[in-house]
């Protein structure tokens, strides 16, 4: 299967059925009312990387929704990534899962709760390596203009498909959110960290943060080399006076950045601690999944 194609399989409600079959009710309260949670998780060979953290994530949004009970057990998210992978065994996927608030007649809270769709599918996916991080990326910053609960990783995505279109209007591959107060949140669809001597510093959690799954990969790597890591408030012109500035996320891995605002940063090449900290998440990465 081609990358623009879609897959032939999909989990939908409970059983496997073929993606064109995968029909989402008019009234799902995921299309009217961005009700509804998702995740992406990368797996090689039918295996999941970090799938805990994912599950933990989608169950602890969905559970500030209301809708904790539509979110599988982890067990459960194992099997049906096995039954999607026998049908269509890709060497490298992302499984792209979701679940929303289920259908009900059109009101704002339903007088009697809908029970929570579930489903999820495999698509091939490329995973950089050690040639792909050293070119890098560029990025634009961009004004924070999502809800005031970033924190929750809900299919509410306008305001990232329209940050992420000024980037490549202007020539850049994402785009690094700034809220109104000059504080930086994190890119598009990607955790943000800079890089200060041996210093790695990323935005702490919050609720115009999110809890990336790929930051405590990154915090262990970190432990593991020596090198010092903050989560912390991280101000606009902290990001514009970087020595490195790098990206995570389930399919940059990590990724440098070597081009902000059209302004080159630091040396223009990728540093060397962004460098070690790509060398080892990807050593991780490829490890877990093939062990």
């Amino acid at each position: 299967m081609q990358r623009g194609e879609s897959p032939l399989w999909a989990w939908f409600d409970g059983h496997v059925v073929q993606f064109h079959d995968a029909r989402v009710p008019i009234e799902d309260r995921g299309v009217q009312f961005s009700e509804a949670v998702y995740e992406v998780v990368a797996v090689v060979g039918g295996v999941p990387f970090r799938l805990d953290e994912h599950v933990a994530r989608m169950r602890a949004a969905a559970q500030r929704l209301g809708i904790e009970v539509g979110v599988p057990p982890p067990g459960e998210w194992r099997h049906i990534i096995g039954q999607l992978h026998r049908r269509e065994p890709h060497r490298t996927a992302t499984l792209y899962a979701q679940a929303s608030g289920g259908a009900a007649p059109r009101t704002l809270v339903p007088a009697v709760a809908p029970r929570p769709l579930f489903f999820a599918y495999l698509r091939p996916q490329s995973f950089p390596g050690p040639a792909e991080a050293a070119r890098g990326v560029a990025a634009i910053t961009h004004p924070d203009d999502r809800w005031r609960h970033a924190d929750l990783k809900t299919t509410g995505l306008l305001a990232a498909v329209l940050a992420r279109r000024a980037a490549v209007a202007r020539g850049a591959d994402e785009a690094i959110l700034v809220g109104q107060d000059g504080y930086v949140h994190e890119g598009a669809s990607s955790t943000v960290f800079i890089v200060r001597g041996r210093t790695v510093v990323s935005p702490a959690p919050s609720q115009s943060v999110l809890g990336g799954t790929s930051l405590g990969v990154v915090i262990d790597i970190c432990r593991t080399l020596g090198l010092s890591f903050e989560a912390r408030p991280l101000t606009l012109s902290e990001l514009s006076q970087a020595d490195e500035v790098f990206l995570a996320s389930t399919s940059l891995l990590v990724m440098p950045v070597l081009r902000l605002d059209g302004r080159t940063v630091g040396s223009g090449a990728a540093g060397a601690v962004t460098l070690q900290i790509a060398y080892h998440f990807q050593r991780q990465f490829w490890h877990a999944l093939d062990s």
